[in-house]
């Protein structure tokens, strides 16, 4: 099952929540990827379905 899928079906029935978002770092690195998007940190850097940190959590 993808990381997107299991986030949203844990935070449905409340067993896990996304993070709280926090403000870019200051200077952007040239490999930050803008484009895409973790539901999990609510944050633009990386996809959901290969955020390591969801995976531990999970």
């Amino acid at each position: 099952m993808p990381l997107s899928q299991a986030l949203r079906k844990l935070t449905e029935v409340r067993l896990l929540t996304a993070l709280v978002p926090r403000p870019l770092h200051q200077p952007i690195s040239p490999q930050f990827k803008i484009d895409l998007h973790c539901a999990y940190h609510q944050w633009i850097g990386h996809e959901t379905d290969r955020c390591t940190t969801l995976r531990h959590a999970i």
